[in-house]
């Protein structure tokens, strides 16, 4: 009985610090994907250049050949961008995360007659701060030989 008792005791315990794991886990994905929605909302369709230096790290990687890697760089690169393309807006369609990584499937457009591109962009998150970014991105055809959206 006492050893019947003992394991129960110890169960409970390891099932609760399970628990407790699994809910931090959950809670810093959802912390990491409203981060990461923010700031593409602030940025991409509010054109909100300071939200960069909110919530994007110093050391900043970029993975797109476009940019160079470095926060500065980043922000100097979406200044020109934004300036260009003062109508552009890039809208989220789907978001989700796995660890530390947050990914957004959005609609990307210049202007408001622009029909666009669709773009995936994965971000990693450390500390409260997007410290790396993915990209791939294609335009959206005149004309598809199927009947679904790309969205």
């Amino acid at each position: 009985m006492k050893s019947l008792l003992l394991s129960l005791a110890l169960t409970t315990c390891i099932s609760s610090a399970f628990s407790a794991d699994i809910n931090n886990k959950n809670n810093q994905h959802i912390q990491n994907k409203i981060l990461v929605q923010n700031f593409w909302n602030a940025l991409f369709n509010e054109h909100k250049i300071a939200v960069i230096d909110e919530l994007v790290d110093e050391k900043y990687i970029q993975h797109n050949p476009s940019f160079k890697d470095g926060k500065n760089a980043f922000k100097n690169g979406m200044e020109g961008f934004l300036k260009e393309f003062p109508k552009s807006s890039a809208k989220i369609k789907n978001i989700g995360s796995d660890d530390d990584l947050v990914f957004i499937h959005n609609h990307i457009k210049l202007n408001e007659n622009d029909k666009g591109q669709a773009a995936v962009d994965i971000f990693r998150v450390k500390d409260g701060k997007i410290v790396e970014h993915w990209d791939v991105i294609q335009d959206i055809p005149e004309k598809s030989e199927n009947q679904n959206t790309m969205f």
